[in-house]
């Protein structure tokens, strides 16, 4: 709702006034200017201390005669019409409804081209969970990578559009291990040299599948295939060397390779640090372009850190560290408390981003800039399927006599994202402060009730465990 001054009360009663309920609703249900010269009898909202006035309600139709809002224009108590008035008001209708309907056009086109890039995004991360199932690889490995990856880049001054773009891509490196055959891919003992040939296809496969030009696509086909290439031109498919090997496949070469060696895998345990550590000095100019190694080293306590954070056995798994951080805005709504802790560390961290996110909306909306609102909402969406899930995870593990009961609010909320989406792509110009109330009064009832419950049982649960031994699931708590 577009207005100039008006009571806050009124904001709030005519947020969303069905068709045929008070002057406006009965405009745009007869398509026809109603005008009155006080609040009468016909006025279905009202609010106590409201001042005497008159007022014109002029529906705005489309060329079609559908209905795209209605003009409230407040006069005095009493207003006496000129003769011509009522034809004027029609012109202005007229003239408002062209505007809206051009302005909703470019909108909804803008709309959709941000859902069909969070789409393409989207598609491209099921490609890379696909990969997982053919591999030793776990998810937590090209979590792990990739951040590895984006601290590298930091550290050597690249910017955080490219980060960005960086952290998206890497997780693409072994897509073409898509096409190994299982008998190479999940052989537990040393490969033969003929099936370390046939492996070493897997950067080709994986920038065949990679083609268009889209960024993500380029920068992931890049890394697919220059990721196992060596400084010293040693390395596979291209034998390229030096800088003729892109930035982002040099970084994830290094990346990778720590994370291989110090991880354990069916044929393999995991390396000692210091002996991790060394290899990757022994190999700087060499296997790795030594000023990466030099960043590497640099950053070593925040890739350390990572590696603890994303660990396969811990509880406590951030599903993305670095948008924790992003795009914060002042606390326009609600600002986290402590009373809103459920006493787990990292469902507290997630929560409080969800409210990051739920101020970012209304910032939107109260800016009446619909394409951002479709963006945080989008944001949102991608980011309370991971928390969501990691939350029913965590009940599974502990058994939780609740986990259902959750699992179908979660599900409800994600639905109502979901209307407010599709409601916004149809009619951008009608974003209200609805949506940023609902969510926001959804998530902290949530948290402060159901989520409180489960904290509860858990605490009790880990002290239970802690006393007698059962179920042994304490670390992360």
């Amino acid at each position: 709702m577009v207005q100039h001054e008006l009571h806050e009360a009124l904001l709030e009663k005519c947020a969303r006034v069905p068709f045929g309920h008070c002057l406006c609703g009965r405009a745009a249900e007869s398509r026809e200017v109603i005008f009155k010269t006080c609040v009468d009898h016909d006025h279905d909202i009202s609010f106590k201390g409201m001042m005497p006035h008159g007022h014109y309600n002029v529906p705005l139709l489309d060329d079609q005669g559908a209905v795209v809002g209605v003009l409230v224009l407040y006069l005095e108590h009493g207003h006496r019409p000129h003769p011509e008035e009522a034809e004027f008001m029609k012109m202005l209708g007229n003239t408002l409804s062209n505007i809206i309907v051009n302005r909703n056009l470019k909108l909804r086109a803008e709309i959709s081209n941000i859902r069909l890039q969070k789409a393409q995004t989207d598609m491209m991360q099921k490609l890379m969970a696909a990969s997982e199932f053919r591999d030793n690889e776990t998810g937590e490995h090209l979590k792990r990578m990739s951040q590895y990856a984006v601290v590298i880049a930091r550290t050597i001054g690249v910017g955080e559009a490219d980060c960005k773009l960086l952290e998206l891509a890497a997780p693409m490196h072994d897509i073409g291990k898509v096409g190994i055959s299982d008998t190479i891919l999940l052989k537990h003992g040393r490969l033969t040299a003929e099936e370390f040939a046939t492996m070493q296809q897997h950067p080709l496969i994986g920038a065949r599948i990679l083609t268009g030009d889209h960024p993500l696509i380029k920068a992931s086909r890049e890394i697919s295939l220059t990721h196992h290439e060596k400084w010293d031109g040693s390395g596979y498919p291209g034998g390229l060397a030096g800088e003729e090997i892109p930035l982002f496949g040099r970084i994830c070469a290094l990346a990778d390779v720590f994370d291989a060696l110090t991880s354990i895998r069916p044929y393999k345990k995991a390396w000692p640090l210091d002996e991790a550590l060394d290899l990757i000095r022994e190999n700087a100019g060499s296997h790795f372009d030594p000023r990466l190694v030099d960043a590497f080293f640099e950053s070593l306590p925040a890739i350390l850190s990572i590696k603890s954070i994303y660990n396969e056995h811990n509880e406590e798994t951030l599903t993305d560290v670095s948008m924790l951080t992003e795009k914060v805005v002042d606390n326009a709504v609600v600002a986290w408390r402590p009373s809103l802790s459920v006493n787990i560390g990292f469902i507290d961290k997630q929560h409080q981003y969800l409210i990051n996110l739920i101020n970012r909306v209304h910032k939107a909306i109260e800016e009446a800039d619909a394409a951002e609102v479709v963006e945080v909402l989008l944001d949102m969406q991608q980011y309370i399927r991971v928390h969501f899930g990691e939350e029913e995870e965590l009940m599974r593990r502990h058994e939780y006599p609740g986990l259902e009961k959750h699992i179908k609010l979660h599900q409800g909320y994600i639905r109502k994202t979901e209307q407010f989406l599709n409601e916004l792509e149809k009619t951008p110009l009608a974003v209200s402060t609805e949506i940023s109330l609902y969510l926001l009064d959804w998530l902290v009832t949530h948290i402060q009730t159901v989520d409180a419950d489960y904290g509860r049982y858990i605490a009790a649960r880990r002290g239970f465990d802690e006393n007698t031994g059962a179920c042994g699931q304490k670390q992360g708590l």
